[in-house]
């Protein structure tokens, strides 16, 4: 059985996501924080309230680095 840290315990309630996901999803927030230099904590409410559409087209698809990059391009300041 995979060991949860309180956050992706919090992501899988949330979102409805099985365990493997869960930590999947938690590594897409990492890069995100990497590649935009926001919190953790604001990209967490951003899926929250704001990624709906990505959310479906995961669950359609489930490609994940298509839905990493369609959220970090909508985090990405324009220059």
């Amino acid at each position: 059985m995979i060991q949860l840290t309180p956050f992706e315990t919090e992501l899988r309630d949330l979102f409805g996501l099985n365990d493997k996901d869960s930590r999947r999803i938690n590594r897409v927030i990492e890069d995100l924080v990497l590649l935009t230099g926001m919190t953790q904590s604001e990209i967490f409410d951003f899926l929250r309230f704001g990624a709906e559409a990505e959310f479906a087209q995961l669950k359609a698809d489930y490609d994940w680095e298509s839905f990493k990059r369609k959220i970090a391009k909508r985090l990405k300041p324009m220059p």
